[in-house]
Parts: C-alpha cells; structure tokens; sequence
C-alpha cells in the first residue's frame, strides 16, 4: 500500500480529502474542523524536531499531520458548501433580483431556468409559466427582477425513489419558485462572467446547428454529442440509448475530450519529439482543449476531462510517460477541493471509475492477446477499451439503475467509431465556416459535403441503436443491489482481474468468496418471508398502488380502474380502492365497514356520498385528484371527523403488517 502511495503521491491527498468530505457530508462535524486543522499542524511541526537517529522510524509523522490537516480542509469546503445549498427564504412571498446561469430547459407546462440570487447568494430554480417568455427570451448571465415564494425542494415520498432534495442540494441549489407571467421584468443588465459568455457561445453554435437544415433527430443527437445539449432529445431516443449501453456518448465527458485530443494530436503529428520545438505541441493541444471545453459550456465532466488531459500534456513536456494515473488523481483532488459536492454526483462517479479502469487495465488487457495485423489490433485495443470501461462502471449502474445493457459491448465498438467520425465532420463543418468568410459565394458548396455526410453517420447511429435495442434481453431491468453488494461485485471484478492479468491464484479464493456471500444474502432475502404491505404511491396525475401478500406482489390493473373499484384484503384489513364515481345518489340498510378509503382518479367523487354505503376509519387521497378536489375531500373529511392522509402533500401512504 506504501509503495503504490509512493508512485501516485496525488493518491495519498486525496483519500483524507475525500474522507473530511464525507465525514462532513453524513455527520456535519464542520465546529471540529478546527481540532484537525492544529493537530495536523502539531503533528507536522513536531515531525520536524525529531533526533536525526529517529527520522527514519518516523517518516510516516509528516504524512500523519498533512492527512489530518486536509481531513479538515475536506471539513470545511463541504461545511460551506452545505451553507451555500441552505434553505433560508422567507414564507411570504418577496422581491428578488436574479441572473441567469444556464441554458433553459424546456418543461411540459413551464422553463426552468437556473438562477443565482446575487444578494443572498445563493442558486435557486425558476419555473416560469410558458406563455410569459412569448416576447422575451433570457440568456445566460441576463439579469431579472421577480416576485415570488421560493420554497425548498422536495421528494415525492416514494419508497426508494429518487432523492431529488439531496442531488439539487449537492448541486448547489437551496430552493425553487414557480413565475407567473405578471410577476417578473428584465432589468436590460447582463452578467459578463466567464462561464456566461461559455453558454452564450453554446447558445450561438446551437443556432448554427439549426440554420443547417437537420431535422429534429440530427439536430439532437449532433446538439448532445457535440455540445453536451440533451434538452432537443426525445424520451424514447434517450431510452434507446440506455437499452443499448450507449447513453454516456450524449453527455460531453472524457471520451469527446478524448477524441478531440486524438484529432489535434494526429494534425499535430508533424513536430516531431526530437525538436527543440516539441514543446509547442502540448501547449496547443492544451489551448484547444479548454477552447472546446469553453464551447461547450464549461460543464463539469469536460473540465474534468481537459484538466487531466491538461495534466498529461505538461508531463509529455517533461517526458513522464507514467503520470496518466497521477494526471487522474491530481484532477480529482483540485476538483474536490473546489466543488467537494462532486463526490456524491453520479456524472462524476462514473467518468472517474471508468478513466480509472481505462489506465490501469486497458493496456494490461489488450496485451493479454497479441494481435500483429494493424487494423485487426486496432479493433482489439477498441474492444478491450469498450470492456474494462464497462466493468469500472457497471457496479455503479447496478447500484443506481438497476440496470445492465446486454449488448454494451458490442454496441459500444460500433458507436464510438462513429462519435469519432461524427466529431471529425463536424470539425469539417467549422472550416467550412471559417473558409465562407473568406469566399462568401462559395458558401453553399463548401457545407454541401460535410453536412451531408455528418447526416448520413447520425443515420447509421440511429440505425445501429435500433438495431440493437430490438434484440431479445436487450436491457435487464430491476437488478438493484445494496451497497453491500456493490462492494462484493467490485472485489469478485477485482479478484478475477488479478487472477486473469497478473496471474495471482489466490485472488480467485477472494472472488470465490464475494460471489458465494452475495448469492447466500439473496437466498437467505427471497426464502424469509417479507411482511405483507400495501403502498400508495405519490406519482402525479396517475395511480399506482402495489401491494405483496407472502411472496406475491400485485398492483392496481386497468381493469380494476375500468370497474371503479378494487378491495384488497391483507391480515384482516380492509381497503377499499375507489376510482370512479358508481354510487352517486345510493343509498344501504348495512354500511360495508372498511379500515381505510383509498380514492383515486375520479374528481367527481363525493365522501358525504360514500359515507352512506361505506364506514370506514380512515381516508386517503392520492395524487391523481387535483388539488381542487383534494382540498375539498380533506374539508368533507374535517367536518365528517374522519382522518385523510394526503398522498400529495405527505408523500406514499404505506401499511405493514
């Protein structure tokens, strides 16, 4: 563990970095961070005053103290970062100014804009109701004036959903307000900062794109691919992209910046490593990397990306063929130490662990097979890329998904060919807008070619992705596993790993092992009997209710909505799911007695009515009702003194039993 410390020093920063970051993230000990900081500087301080007979026994103090000390540092930045994401807004509604710091996005019913309040400092999320930007469109850095209540974020109370409250906080954001059309006015001032201008010179090439005549699929695969913008993509184009295994290539990240760096290399061929100018090289590759990085908007995963790249091409100036690793590791410690948030984003998981296991395996795994032909071995380091890319990530997908694209790695050798070439006619595509300047007249002729030819690779990727999506077992759904788990698939890859490339046999008991506790976990969960429980979910505008009796599961069927009603027996409780409206005006000698009410769907649905056919002990109303109706129900309830639960407002309605 020393000796690998030794060779990637980065390595040995940012573990305590990274544990003061969680530390601060799960238990908020940010008034200890003090203690760390003195006894750290203790620590390295007395490494200094140690007799000269000791020093060599005691070499591991400095390290000791400076761990202590970024413990601290991880503290404090993640401490801060808390304050910056805090909800702190007023109850009534108030007057703020705001300026705008990203693209917007396109809503059902509204735009979202994100925005920073630059008197309070902090981000919030404006939804501004969609006929009021009919004359105004507001750019990055355009700032506005609005009244409106912010309210903090908040999850729909579903059981393992989505914990949408923790990943806008970690993103920054303390809250969201809703705009109507009479309640904001453009100031005319503008934000002039750096990342402001980067989208607005996304904004621009975005209306290039459009002025090319791509239809709308072109326009967003190119607008993704290219760019980083997804808003232009359809649900079920994304759908297809993650069947396949192939949705990273839609977010700008290590592989884009990747291909740009082949691509300038490549034009850059000519300086050879001998001349006295060889310097020239990387200095330019590094120029215009962070020129694309700027174009694209400055989006995290490509400053990752073109910072280590960064950190690659100043050691090709010292001739350190072996700091790609430390390059990683030196791009995660700084990015940590700015944005310490960035630990808990998926994005940010996944680049790193699948740059990791590029590094570290790929060119170990490629070697495994030698391969002579050029162009077969050039498919083979493809292949090989594809695969340890795939196994640093698919843990995690596991873990966060549930899911695992089949196909991924064949999908993946014919996809990223094609990113390439995208990236490459795209690039053809700009020169023939440089070379339009220069001969205006020509200007139809010089994007004929390029146009059309990045048509016909969009085409073939949509055509690979369907293919691919249509095949049986395309995609496995719903294989969740727990953190424990996510621990044991990564030692069995490890283990296998060690055994397969640095021929270690006794990792193969380790593996063994990792498999043998993970199977006998899910054994042991699928033989013990799980208590019956019945959930009413929160899904907006819809109704799903699942219940399970012993080890069957069940749910509420479109027949049941069809006849209007549903009653589910669990351990001698009754339910009672309403969905329409069939006892209006019914009257009964005998109540049916039920423990709880369930309404759902019908807005018409009266509790003064049912309360003549049914008794019951509890209502619950559930998200599919309006908030008019909802209201009205929980009167109905008040009056009749009947508990209600609100599906909307408290999140699922769940029993066990």
């Amino acid at each position: 563990m020393q000796n690998a410390l030794s060779k990637t020093p980065f390595l040995a920063l940012l573990i305590p970095l990274i544990s003061g970051i969680v530390l601060q993230y799960y238990f908020n000990i940010q008034n200890w961070s003090i203690a760390f900081f003195l006894l750290g500087a203790i620590v390295m301080l007395f490494s200094y005053l140690i007799p000269k007979d000791k020093e060599f026994r005691l070499r591991w103090l400095f390290g000791a103290g400076l761990s202590l000390f970024l413990i601290g540092i991880g503290i404090t930045t993640s401490g801060y970062r808390q304050q910056e994401s805090s909800f702190i807004f007023s109850d009534q509604p108030q007057t703020y100014r705001a300026i705008v710091t990203d693209t917007p996005q396109e809503k059902p019913r509204s735009v979202a804009y994100k925005v920073r309040l630059p008197d309070v400092d902090k981000q919030i999320v404006c939804y501004f109701q969609r006929d009021t930007l009919y004359n105004t469109y507001l750019l990055p850095g355009d700032e506005f004036l609005f009244k409106g209540k912010i309210q903090a974020f908040k999850n729909q109370g579903n059981p393992d959903d989505f914990d949408y409250v923790s990943f806008m906080h970690n993103k920054g954001f303390a809250g969201s307000v809703y705009i109507p059309s009479d309640s904001w006015q453009a100031t005319g001032r503008s934000s002039s900062s750096l990342i402001t201008q980067a989208l607005r010179c996304r904004q621009h090439i975005l209306i290039f794109y459009q002025s090319l005549g791509f239809n709308n699929t072109e326009y967003a695969i190119l607008s993704a691919l290219t760019l980083g913008y997804q808003d232009a993509l359809s649900d079920d184009l994304k759908q297809s992209f993650r069947t396949t295994g192939t949705v990273h290539v839609l977010s700008v990240s290590g592989l884009h910046v990747g291909i740009i760096y082949v691509m300038i290399s490549f034009l850059l061929s000519f300086i050879r490593r001998n001349s006295k100018y060889y310097w020239l090289k990387p200095t330019i590759i590094i120029v215009l990397l962070w020129v694309y990085a700027f174009i694209t908007g400055l989006p995290p995963s490509v400053i990752r990306a073109s910072a280590m790249l960064s950190v690659f091409c100043v050691s090709e100036v010292f001739n350190r063929k072996s700091f790609s690793v430390n390059a990683l590791y030196i791009t995660a410690f700084f990015m940590l130490l700015i944005s310490p948030f960035s630990l808990f984003d998926i994005g940010f998981q996944l680049s790193f662990m699948s740059v990791l296991a590029i590094v570290y395996l790929q060119p170990r795994t490629s070697d495994l097979l030698a391969v002579k032909n050029k162009y077969l071995r050039a498919f083979w380091q493809m292949f090989t890329l594809s695969l340890v890319a795939q196994l640093g990530t698919f843990p995690l997908c596991l873990y966060y998904f549930g899911t695992f694209p089949t196909y991924f790695f064949i999908s993946n050798l014919l996809i990223v060919p094609l990113v390439s070439l995208i990236t490459y006619s795209v690039a053809g595509i700009f020169l023939a807008k440089l070379l339009s300047y220069i001969m205006p007249s020509l200007s139809v002729y010089l994007f004929y070619l390029p146009v059309n030819i990045l048509k016909l690779l969009v085409g073939i990727m949509t055509s690979v992705i369907e293919f691919f999506e249509k095949l049986p077992f395309a995609l496995i759904e719903n294989a969740y596993v727990s953190l424990f788990d996510l621990f044991l698939i990564a030692i069995t890859i490890i283990s296998f790993l060690l055994v397969v490339i640095y021929k270690k046999p006794r990792s193969l008991l380790v593996g063994l092992s990792s498999i043998l506790i993970f199977f006998s976990i899910h054994l042991y969960d699928n033989l013990c009997s799980k208590p019956d429980s019945i959930t009413v979910y929160n899904r907006r505008n819809t109704t799903e209710i699942k219940w399970n009796i012993g080890h069957q599961n069940y749910m509420i069927e479109n027949e049941d909505r069809a006849r209007g009603y549903k009653l589910v027996e669990i351990d001698a409780v009754k339910l009672l799911i309403i969905s329409k409206n069939i006892w209006r005006d019914k009257q009964s000698d005998e109540k049916f007695v039920v423990d709880c009410l369930v309404l759902t769907g019908d807005n018409s649905l009266s509790l003064y009515s049912l309360t003549q056919l049914f008794s019951m002990q509890e209502v619950v109303v559930d998200a599919s009702l309006s908030a008019k109706t909802v209201s009205r129900l929980k009167g109905e309830c008040l009056k009749l003194n009947i508990p209600c639960y609100d599906v909307a407002q408290n999140g699922a309605y769940s029993l066990i039993f």
